[in-house]
């Protein structure tokens, strides 16, 4: 049976095709829904589907990047696109990513079963074996299907002491051609079987080599590397190549092969790799990291400011993901969560640092743009480091002002202006200007008169006349003295003078 699930919104969509479809008599079985992109990728990473029936508008991650996601890592699972959208534009971009179908909603039963006829088919198809492989390749092929099968008196002649499974994949714009496949295989045919160091086979689109006893005693990991990418005439970063455990007898190949699967299963952490990838490098599981408290912790280090205790916690968070989740998608989209919760909290109390990396959705494309966990962990980093200094610089400009405000207070009556200001405490004049009427909501020339009028008042209230008050708090023109009073105060400084006298007069009756 087919394994499918399916993806949309809209649960209604997906009771109709679980209900009205008739999955089982054209070999489909829905194992599984999601009603979101990320929910997706997840199910993807647990079940493995044959066939995955897609709407393109989804919550978080569109059908497109759900596809192009999953493509990274099966060239075989198929696609149903069903969406509400009659655009060509939408059904060349479904074709450019090699999608079965592009059906318009309301769903045409037969329509989606005459689908399911064609990928039945299809899937059968490419799972015979290719012409071109030996005698060998088949058998080991068959084998891989089926562990019990009864050949180990035809395969005894191989006649090895130990067998370790190699697999092959490979990073290239026609990854998942066929030809291509087909010529890899037979490049290593002439090296490994020529020489009888190995069988090579293809199996799930994917291609194996058998490695002989003589590689096994000492696995030259870099070394075996090098090799194929000499024979294959690749460049570095252009595959991976994984091993299983050596196993002593052929039949249980099975086994060497099937721990080779799960290493190319976490690809993404290994990429970039100049080495064969065994069991040394596989990745514990452990228990589910709590997404919200690696938000607090990377939102406490932004906050208390510190650049190594910010790397600290995201590497050891980005780590705990990956050693729970492991393959691509389900890195990514856990990550993406964690990230956005982050960028949430700190929009909430400051919008400047949030904004200097723009808005999540710009981040999370950029996550699901990285193609291995050592550029994905590099992205983050100096992202989050553009946050923490500019919440640093922040910082920085509130401790500033309040010190021009001090000096303001200090020396009204001076000559102060911007320019003079700037030089003193280390900052462009206008650039200052800026910050001074953010925080205090007034050009510094209008607080300044505000200051110097306040201290006026206190100084008219003593007794002293106007002219002498001017003067004292750096305003030497009477009139304009006269008219920022009465702009400021509503009054004029003989109104506080006046009073001023008579609270003289009582006091000393």
């Amino acid at each position: 049976m087919g394994k499918v699930i399916l993806v949309d919104d809209e649960k209604l969509i997906r009771q109709e095709l679980l209900v009205m479809v008739d999955w089982k008599s054209h070999g489909f079985e829905v194992i599984g829904e999601a009603s979101n992109g990320r929910e997706a990728l997840l199910l993807y990473t647990d079940l493995r589907p044959d066939l995955i029936v897609i709407d393109i508008c989804l919550p978080d991650i569109n059908g497109f990047q759900l596809i192009e996601e999953i493509r990274k890592l099966d060239s075989d699972c198929q696609f149903i696109i069903v969406s509400g959208h009659a655009d060509f534009s939408y059904a060349k971009t479904a074709i450019s990513w090699g999608v079965n179908a592009y059906i318009l909603k309301p769903v045409d039963v037969n329509e989606i079963e005459k689908e399911l006829m064609r990928i039945g088919k299809l899937m059968q198809k490419k799972s015979e074996p290719s012409a071109g492989e030996s005698k060998w390749g088949r058998m080991i092929s068959l084998l891989l299907v089926n562990e019990q099968a009864n050949l180990p008196v035809t395969l005894q002649s191989l006649n090895w002491q130990l067998y370790r499974v190699l697999l092959l994949k490979l990073y290239s714009p026609d990854c998942n051609s066929r030809v291509l496949l087909e010529a890899i295989k037979l490049k290593l045919m002439r090296h490994f079987e020529d020489r009888e160091e190995g069988v090579v086979f293809i199996h799930d689109s994917t291609v194996g080599v058998v490695l002989r006893e003589t590689r096994l005693n000492n696995l030259d990991a870099t070394g075996l590397y090098y090799e194929l990418l000499k024979t294959l005439a690749l460049e570095n970063g252009q595959f991976i190549a994984v091993v299983g455990e050596a196993v002593e007898s052929i039949v249980d190949i099975g086994k060497s092969y099937y721990e080779a699967v799960n290493l190319l299963k976490n690809e993404f952490l290994y990429r970039g790799e100049t080495r064969i990838i065994d069991r040394s490098a596989n990745i514990l599981p452990q228990e589910a990291p709590d997404i919200g408290i690696l938000s607090e912790k990377l939102y406490y280090a932004i906050d208390f400011g510190s650049r190594s205790l910010l790397r600290r916690v995201l590497e050891e968070g980005l780590l705990s993901i990956a050693q729970y989740y492991g393959t691509e998608p389900a890195i990514k989209a856990a990550t993406s969560q964690w990230l956005s919760l982050l960028l949430t909290r700190l929009l909430k109390r400051n919008n400047i640092a949030y904004f200097d990396i723009q808005d999540t959705e710009s981040l999370t494309s950029d996550i699901f743009k990285q193609p291995n966990f050592q550029t994905l962990q590099r992205m983050i980093e100096d992202r989050l480091m553009l946050i923490l200094d500019r919440s640093g610089s922040q910082c920085r400009d509130d401790m500033v002002i309040a010190q021009v405000l001090d000096f303001v207070e200090c020396h009204y009556s001076e000559n102060l202006k911007l320019k003079t200001l700037g030089e003193k405490f280390h900052y462009n004049s206008a650039y200052l200007g800026q910050l001074f009427r953010s925080v205090t909501g007034d050009p510094f020339r209008t607080y300044l008169d505000k200051v110097r009028i306040r201290k006026a008042k206190v100084l008219l209230e003593c007794g002293l006349k106007v002219h002498e008050v001017a003067a004292r708090v750096g305003i030497s023109n009477v009139n304009y003295f006269h008219m920022k009073f009465k702009k400021n105060l509503g009054k004029k400084p003989s109104h506080y003078k006046a009073k001023s006298s008579k609270d003289r007069g009582r006091s000393a009756l």
